[in-house]
């Protein structure tokens, strides 16, 4: 039996470990949340964009703080219907998720990516509707959008143009013949793609998407094993693992909680394909703090629950109160 042990990050105070999350576990994230949730659309006074058509909004009931919120528009031929898998799934845990028509279904990226600027307007309208079960309940500086196929490189061009952005979600993205301008955004990104999908190949798309975000963007791909080019799964993708993903991401990006952002380092069991740039807070403070009379006390996982197991993120946790976080191969 031979161990290698990879150094991924230098030395972190131990105290950040602890921010208030050793109660979250990856599997925790169920479909559904620990909301109910609940919808409007446009006949119960949702404004009717001129730049989409139809739209339904989801949100979480018995939620009494701000939410940020999504808006998501389908690919190209797809109707409103064939993103709406969506909706429930991240109203229950808390975020609204507004989905979208298009007025064609033969409408292009830039038009989707305008169809998502003018829903944004539309949603928070929805704060100020005195009517509306949203009055003074949504955050309108944590908004986040996404797409799918075309809606997909929509969203990626939404990033461009509206840099207030706080996330954006690339399912199976589509962009014909994208330039490095075209995806040259600071907006957090995640990159869903199929590993047999024949209509938006990765190597022709996705791929493509994560290499022009440019490397100081927050970014990750995620390529799933085995998937085509599916609209139909949506958060039940890979497993579950694609709405896992989606949902660490907006909550480490659109609701700034750090405690997510480690369920994004490893990659997914489901992934043929899997790279990110990211580093987390909890986990990138480096001190220059000598090696050479420190004790190990205890190994730890990615939760800080003591461990020995090996193939695995782990930290090393020592007497003089700095840790290192390393991956022992077996």
């Amino acid at each position: 039996m031979r161990n290698i042990t990879i150094l991924l990050f230098s030395l972190i105070p131990l105290t950040l470990l602890s921010q208030n999350c050793d109660s979250l576990l990856y599997e925790s994230i169920t479909n559904p949340g620990p909301y109910s949730v609940d919808y409007i659309t446009e006949p119960l006074g949702i404004r009717n964009g001129p730049d989409y058509s139809g739209s339904t909004i989801f949100y979480p009931l018995n939620n009494n703080i701000e939410c940020a919120s999504i808006v998501l528009v389908p690919g190209f031929m797809n109707t409103e219907l064939s993103i709406q898998n969506w909706g429930p799934f991240l109203a229950s845990h808390g975020i609204v998720t507004m989905t979208i028509g298009t007025n064609s279904l033969l409408d292009s990226e830039f038009q989707r990516k305008d169809a998502l600027l003018d829903a944004i307007i539309s949603l928070k309208h929805e704060n100020n509707r005195s009517s509306s079960p949203l009055f003074y309940r949504l955050d309108t500086a944590a908004i986040a959008v996404g797409g799918f196929s075309k809606g997909g490189g929509g969203a990626q061009l939404a990033g461009v143009d509206f840099p207030d952005l706080k996330a954006i979600i690339a399912l199976y993205p589509w962009l014909d013949n994208p330039s490095q301008s075209d995806l040259n955004h600071n907006i957090p990104v995640i990159i869903i793609s199929g590993q047999l999908d024949a209509i938006a190949p990765p190597a022709s798309h996705a791929n493509i998407h994560y290499t022009y975000t440019p490397n100081t963007t927050n970014k990750l791909k995620y390529e799933v094993a085995l998937a085509s080019h599916d609209n139909v799964s949506g958060p039940n993708g890979g497993f579950g693992e694609v709405g896992k993903r989606v949902f660490s991401w907006l909550q480490t990006y659109l609701l700034n909680d750090s405690c997510y952002c480690p369920l994004l380092l490893n990659p997914a069991v489901t992934a043929s394909d899997y790279i990110t740039n990211i580093s987390c807070p909890i986990i990138n403070q480096i001190s220059e703090i000598s090696f050479s009379k420190k004790k190990l006390i205890k190994i730890v996982d990615i939760l800080g629950r003591e461990t020995k197991m090996v193939n695995q993120n782990l930290f090393y946790l020592y007497d003089d109160g700095t840790v290192e976080k390393k991956i022992v191969i077996n």
